[in-house]
Parts: structure tokens; sequence; C-alpha cells
């Protein structure tokens, strides 16, 4: 199940792409079963959760809270946040030429590989690359093919 949660008003056509493909991404890692929660912010509020949370007075696209830690003998039934800020997000939508609900779609496939356990090593540039290589970034490019497959046509 995929709660939405909209401090910030999404552009329309922004739900759908983005409950279609996180829950593609969710089966690609067995937990369609599970709980998540989006909410999806603006600049300023990711910030003051960067700062609380992180130390680092600084926007970012997107943040997770886990409310388990890999290795626990119980998966709960519901695995976490996923924080998404829509105006890094439309920046970045912009910079890298593709539509927001591409952008908050990979974003949110980025967020849940996090959920399910999986951290990579510090990302330069934009965030989560597309391109980006190395073994431990497989893991992340596996739930973004997932959750790409399932984006409608125009995301």
């Amino acid at each position: 199940m995929i709660d939405l949660i909209a401090r910030k008003t999404p552009p329309a056509g922004l739900r759908p792409a983005l409950r279609a493909s996180l829950g593609a991404a969710m089966a690609h890692f067995g937990v369609h079963d599970k709980g998540v929660t989006v909410v999806l912010v603006g600049d300023r509020t990711i910030r003051a959760l960067k700062r609380e949370h992180w130390g680092e007075d600084a926007a970012t696209d997107v943040l997770s809270f886990p409310t388990w830690e890999p290795g626990d003998p119980f998966m709960p039934p519901h695995l976490g946040d996923i924080v998404i800020s829509l105006d890094t997000a439309a920046r970045q939508a912009q910079a890298r030429g593709h539509s927001l609900n591409r952008e908050v779609a990979l974003l949110a496939s980025h967020g849940l590989t996090h959920l399910v356990g999986h951290d990579h090593p510090h990302a330069e540039g934009l965030g989560f690359e597309e391109g980006a290589t190395g073994d431990e970034w497989q893991v992340f490019h596996g739930a973004w093919e997932a959750a790409r497959a399932a984006l409608p046509e125009s995301g």
C-alpha cells in the first residue's frame, strides 16, 4: 500500500504515475504487501528535515526514513517514509531533459531501495544518476528499471 501525502501540490498526472511506478518497484523487491508513505514537499521542508536528521543545511531531492534495520528478524508492515522535494525534482528533470513524473518516479524508486536496506556511495552531481556505475549501484538500477517500465507513456 502506498500512502501519498502532498504538502506541495503536484501537477496533474503525477500521482497515478508515482503510484504505478513505485508499485512496480515494490513488486520488484517482493514487498508489494508492505506499506510505504511518500510525502511530496518543497525545498524549504526537505532542507529542514535534512538539517534536523543529517546535520546538513541544504535542500536535497529525496530522503528515506526506514522503520527497520536490515538483518532484523521481522520486517514490519510499514517500510518507512520517502520524502521528495518537488522543487528539486523539477530542476533535476529540466536539467536531465525529461518529465517531472519520470524524475519523481526515479527518486521514489531510489528512496524505496534505501527503505529495503540498500545503500550506495555519495553520488556527484544531480543526486542519483542513471549512469552511476559499480556493483553497489546495480540494486538501484534494478528498482529504477522496474519503476520506469510501469510509467505511463507520457511519464
